[in-house]
């Protein structure tokens, strides 16, 4: 129990850091997922876009996430001229995870709204944005809203392997904590709580916006 109140003020803090990253992850992951999924739904006239679209969706499906944080991290300040901290390219690391699995969940989403929403809003004067924004995406986010709460819930969980980059999130915090208080059973049950904490209050909160939206 001491090793615990003397280790909490630095889970907190690490769970401070973990939080900020998972903001701007998601972020980044709905706003480009929104973007990339409308672009790549079936109504969207952008045939060579749409096979660019799908073919990097693809690839970062198709890797896994920690390689993707090391390119990031490592590989790609080389190509482009300029460091990066290890928390911002862990952010752009997972917001381009994130947007990857959001634009799938979006597009699907769309595509499950039917065609004659799209022709009866362009026969009421509608251009293109405009239904997307007036009638399309409305409706897109009370289909896609189940699937979008369990990507926010499991990126929360992603931030964990920045740690392998340094990034000083609540994983790291509490593998550091062990190394010097020796009590790994109390500090990693302490850190899954701390985890389980976040990601029920993510779905409570998103539930909650869900049922006000519908009333």
């Amino acid at each position: 129990m001491n090793s615990l109140i003397n280790a909490l003020p630095l889970l907190l803090k690490g769970l401070s850091v973990t939080i900020q990253i998972a903001c701007a992850s998601l972020i980044i992951g709905l706003v480009g997922g929104i973007v990339v999924g409308v672009l790549n739904s079936r109504n969207m006239p952008f045939p060579f876009l749409k096979r660019v679209i799908s073919f990097g969706i693809w690839i970062i499906r198709g890797t896994p996430s920690f390689l993707q944080v090391l390119i990031v991290y490592y590989a790609l300040p080389e190509i482009l001229g300029f460091s990066l901290s290890a928390f911002a390219a862990g952010v752009i690391a997972l917001g381009i995870n994130s947007i990857a699995y959001v634009s799938e969940i979006v597009r699907g989403s769309v595509n499950a709204i039917a065609d004659g929403q799209w022709e009866g809003a362009y026969v009421l004067g509608f251009n293109r944005w405009k239904t997307i924004k007036g009638i399309i995406l409305p409706q897109m986010f009370q289909i896609s809203s189940p699937a979008l709460i369990n990507e926010m819930t499991a990126l929360i969980k992603e931030t964990s392997i920045l740690m392998m980059i340094g990034v000083a999130e609540l994983t790291k915090v509490s593998k550091d904590i062990v190394v010097r208080e020796l009590d790994p059973m109390t500090i990693y049950l302490a850190t899954a709580a701390l985890y389980l904490l976040l990601t029920s209050t993510v779905t409570l909160l998103t539930h909650k916006l869900q049922k006000r939206c519908h009333a």
